[in-house]
């Protein structure tokens, strides 16, 4: 996780203050069988996302993506 602290250092200039994953899922069953009053089996994974956040209080969400560098810092 330190490479992406590294990560939000450089483009915003200041230190993340929480860090975060989100384990991927599997259907082992099937898709959409829930549905229909069928059963399912999901499972987590290890592969999932990770993200680091810090408060700017400038009321902007500013953006980065580790897998997509070129379109660079998205500001909502």
């Amino acid at each position: 996780m330190n490479h992406l602290n590294k990560a939000f250092l450089k483009h915003f200039n200041y230190e993340p203050t929480a860090s975060f994953f989100s384990p991927g899922r599997i259907n082992l069953i099937g898709e959409h069988t829930d549905n229909f009053g069928g059963h399912v089996f999901p499972a987590a994974i290890t592969l999932g996302t990770y993200a680091v956040v810090g408060k700017n209080n400038t009321g902007l969400l500013r953006l980065y993506s580790l897998n997509f560098p070129e379109v660079g810092v998205i500001t909502v």
